[in-house]
Parts: C-alpha cells; structure tokens; sequence
C-alpha cells in the first residue's frame, strides 16, 4: 500500500497523563465540595474521609513509583487545603 503508516500507540504514556488528568479533577471536585465549609456537618466528614480513603488505598495499591508520588501529593494538596479534615 502505499502512503500506508503505521500508528504508534505508547499505551504507557497515555495511561500516565490520563492519570494525573484524573488526580488534578479529583482534588478540584473535593475542592468544590468542601472549600469554605468551616463547620463541616458529621455527613460531609463522613463523605470527605470515605474520599480520603479511597484515594490512601489508590495509593497503598499502585506499582507505579511516579505516579504513587503523584498520588502522594494530591492528597497533601488536600490536606494542605482542609486541615480540618485531617
């Protein structure tokens, strides 16, 4: 065939900057939804550490070295940004 190309695929790449894509709506949603609240209701905490654990166990799970220090820093980002969450 000709003109005929073959597409180069870096699945790895990819996955890697959807990731922190990811990280970065992830930490402006909890952002959105617990900035300025001084007096957090007992089901915002709830919700806001239910959110605290699943991103700790993203964490404790992820083989990659990079992107678990990315994960790393989002969440002290967050706390950072909500210590009385923490």
């Amino acid at each position: 065939m000709r003109g005929c190309r073959i597409l180069e695929f870096d699945y790895y790449k990819i996955s890697k900057r959807e990731f922190r894509i990811e990280l970065i709506w992830f930490e402006e949603e909890f952002d959105l939804l617990f900035n300025n609240k001084s007096n957090l209701s007992e089901q915002d905490n709830t919700i806001a550490h239910q959110i605290l654990d699943i991103l700790s166990e993203t964490i404790n799970k992820h083989p990659n070295e990079k992107l678990l220090t990315d994960l790393v820093f989002t969440l002290n980002n967050i706390e950072k940004k909500h210590p009385q969450l923490f």
